[in-house]
């Protein structure tokens, strides 16, 4: 048989998208009890895998941007705008 080794994760590293609700909490800067009331409330989407819930980073990411109507925070400079200076 051919088996292959498992990929090293690190403890840090989430599993493909799938986070627990204390690696969401620490990432989205809130305390685990609120990331409870938002599950229990139905607001952020989630997973059951046995007993454990898991969260997919990608869809919270964007519930929040959609509840709190946060905006991406990458800017672009344009040239136009990088030389754009006030007259005297």
């Amino acid at each position: 048989m051919n088996h292959s080794s498992p990929i090293p994760r690190t403890a840090s590293s989430p599993p493909a998208g799938k986070i627990t609700r204390k690696q969401l909490a620490a990432h989205c800067g809130l305390c685990v009890s609120r990331i409870d009331q938002l599950t229990r409330s139905g607001v952020l989407g989630h997973y059951r895998i046995g007993k454990s819930v898991r969260y997919d980073l990608a869809e919270v990411e964007a519930t929040l941007r959609q509840l709190f109507h946060v905006q991406p925070t990458a800017q672009v400079q344009t040239p136009t705008n990088a030389q754009t200076q006030p007259q005297a």
